[in-house]
C-alpha cells in the first residue's frame, strides 16, 4: 500500500454544502453527515480535432467534488487529455477525480506497449498518440485538486468538513484489445471495502444501465455486481455503455429479511434515455416535452437529480454518466450524504493505493474474445 498526503486547494475556494447550528441555550449534536454535491461525468471521449469537443455547456454551479469515470480521450492522445484536463479546471470544484477507460490505454502499461508498436503508421501521422507521458500529465494535475485514481481505495477529508471513502477502477470485461481489460477467464477481482461511500467504475455492474442497443444485452460486468451488492456503497458511478445513460436507485434488504430471496428489495430507474429521447410512439405534445427538457438541461450543462435518500432504507444510486452520445446526455448533479469528519477540523487529502492482489496486476494478453460485451 502506497500513502501520499496532498496539500488541499485553497479552501477559499471550496463551495461545499455544510450544515450550523445557531447559538442556543441548549447544546444541540450535530448531524452525523454532511450533505455533500456532486457533478458526475464519464466519456467525454474529447476529441482534440473537434471545434465542440463537448456538446454542453460548462456547468457554472458550485459543487463540492467532479468525478469523471474514464474514457477521458477518444484517441489516447496527449492533446486529448491535456483538453479534458483544461475542461475540468474550469468546473467550479475543489475536489476533482478521475479514472482511466479502455479508451486511455496509454495508462495501462502492458497494453500501451503492445498498442504502441502496433500503430506504427497512425503515430507518423499524429506523435502524440499512445504517448506514455499521459501518466504524469494526469498526476501533475493534482496541484490543480484534479486526483487520477488508479485501481484502490482512496480516503479524502472534504473542504465541507466530511469524510469520503472511494473505491476506483478501470477494469471491464473484453472487448478487442483496448486499455484495462479481463477476459472471461481471468475475471477480476474488485476489492471493494465495506467502508466505500462511492464507488467509481468505468464499466456497469451486470444488469443496471447496461443494456446495449447494439446487441440488447447487458453488458455490465457480474464480478463488480457480486462486490457492490455485497459492501453497498451509497453512490456507484460508472459509464462506457453510452446508450444506457441513466440513474436508477436499489434498495437493499435488511440482514434480517433476506430469506433466501436475494439481498435486493426493489430496483427503480429514475431516469434514462427514454425521458430525454424522442420514440416513435410518442404522441406530439409527449415529443415537446422532451424537446424542451433536453434543451433546459443542455443549456444548464447538467440534470439534477432529485431523489429520495432513503434515510430510513439501505440503498445505492447507481448513475450511469456517460455523455457522448445524444443530445440531451449531460453530466448529472446530484448529493449525497457523506460521514461527518470528528477529527481536528484541518483539510487533508490522503490517498491510499491499494492492489487487489497478483490476480489484478498481472500482464494482460492483448487479445480479441467473442464475449457479448460492446467496445464504446
Amino acid at each position: 500500500m502506497t500513502t501520499s498526503t496532498t496539500s488541499p486547494p485553497d479552501p477559499s475556494t471550496s463551495t461545499s454544502t455544510s450544515t450550523s447550528t445557531a447559538s442556543t441555550s441548549t447544546t444541540t449534536s450535530p448531524s452525523p453527515t454532511i450533505t455533500t454535491r456532486l457533478l458526475l461525468l464519464s466519456d467525454t471521449h474529447i476529441r482534440s480535432r473537434s471545434k465542440n469537443p463537448l456538446p454542453f455547456p460548462i456547468p457554472s454551479t458550485p459543487v463540492d467534488i467532479v468525478i469523471h469515470a474514464g474514457d477521458i480521450t477518444d484517441s489516447s492522445t496527449l492533446s486529448e487529455f491535456r483538453l479534458c484536463l483544461s475542461y475540468l479546471r474550469q468546473l467550479n470544484a475543489p475536489l476533482k477525480l478521475i479514472i482511466a477507460g479502455n479508451h486511455d490505454y496509454p495508462l495501462d502499461l502492458p497494453v500501451s506497449s503492445h498498442i504502441h508498436t502496433s500503430t506504427h503508421s497512425q503515430r507518423k501521422r499524429r506523435p502524440d498518440i499512445g504517448d506514455p507521458e499521459a501518466i504524469s500529465l494526469l498526476t501533475s494535475a493534482a496541484k490543480d485538486g484534479i486526483f487520477y485514481l488508479q485501481e484502490g481505495t482512496h480516503t479524502f477529508t472534504l473542504s465541507n468538513n466530511a469524510n469520503l471513502t472511494v473505491y476506483a477502477s478501470p477494469a471491464t470485461p473484453a472487448f478487442g484489445s483496448q486499455g484495462f481489460q479481463y477476459t472471461q477467464q481471468e475475471g477480476h477481482v474488485f476489492d471493494i471495502p465495506p467502508e466505500a461511500d462511492i464507488v467509481i467504475s468505468h464499466g456497469p455492474p451486470r444488469g443496471i444501465l447496461d443494456v446495449s442497443r447494439l446487441t440488447r444485452a447487458s453488458c455490465g460486468s457480474v464480478e463488480l455486481w457480486e462486490a457492490v451488492k455485497r459492501t453497498r456503497p451509497k453512490l456507484h458511478v460508472f459509464g462506457h455503455i453510452h446508450e444506457a445513460w441513466g440513474a436508477a436507485v436499489v434498495k437493499w434488504k435488511s440482514e434480517d429479511d433476506k430469506n433466501g430471496n436475494g439481498e435486493v428489495e426493489s430496483a427503480k430507474v429514475l431516469e434514462d434515455r427514454r425521458g430525454v429521447e424522442e420514440g416513435w410512439k410518442d404522441s406530439k405534445e409527449e415529443r415537446k416535452r422532451k424537446e424542451e427538457k433536453a434543451e433546459k438541461i443542455v443549456k444548464d450543462g447538467y440534470y439534477h437529480l432529485k431523489y429520495d435518500r432513503g434515510e430510513d432504507a439501505e440503498q445505492t444510486l447507481f448513475v450511469n454518466a456517460a455523455v457522448m452520445y445524444a443530445p440531451g446526455y449531460v453530466p448529472w448533479l446530484v448529493d449525497v450524504e457523506l460521514p461527518r469528519n470528528d477529527g481536528d477540523g484541518k483539510e487533508k487529502i490522503t490517498m491510499a493505493d491499494q492492489s487487489n492482489g497478483e490476480a489484478n496486476t498481472r500482464p494482460r494478453e492483448c487479445l480479441s474474445t467473442n464475449l457479448q460485451h460492446l467496445e464504446l
